[in-house]
């Protein structure tokens, strides 16, 4: 069971370094390899570039889940109340995008940078979060 969370763990790590490299040698400009994935990057890279982008955030938030759970178990079994210890952008991921194919996240971000070219340099996460989750949130989707 640890291997396979350290597997998953290894290939997240992996596939999102690979991602912040190839923004950084791109852009030049910011070290925070979440600034260095922009909408510039975001356009340039290929359908499947893009579907591993989303994979490794998914697979990312996948283990976080399941190490929750089982703390949670532990908890119960310890007679302890468990403590819930996921982030805002993994309950607004799972909420906003249940139900919705990777296909469709990665047109979303599509459209969005297509109707705002002035907005190439702004971080892909940060597009998900304000342009794409949070308004999902309060629509109640």
């Amino acid at each position: 069971m640890k291997r396979i969370i350290l597997s998953l763990g290894l290939v997240v790590a992996l596939v999102l370094a690979s991602v912040g490299v190839q923004a950084a040698a791109a852009s030049g400009a910011s070290t925070n390899p979440v600034e260095q994935f922009t909408g510039k990057i975001w356009q340039e890279t290929s359908p499947n570039g893009k579907a591993a982008f989303l994979f490794g955030i998914e697979s990312a938030l996948t283990v976080e889940y399941f190490v929750h759970g089982k703390l949670a178990e532990k908890a119960a079994k310890d007679g302890k109340r468990p403590v819930y210890t996921l982030s805002p952008f993994e309950k607004g991921w799972m909420k906003a995008f249940q139900g919705v194919s990777r296909a469709e996240i990665i047109d979303m971000l599509d459209a969005w940078y297509a109707a705002n070219p002035k907005d190439l340099d702004r971080p892909v996460l940060s597009v998900i979060w304000y342009e794409l989750i949070e308004p999902r949130l309060a629509a109640g989707k």
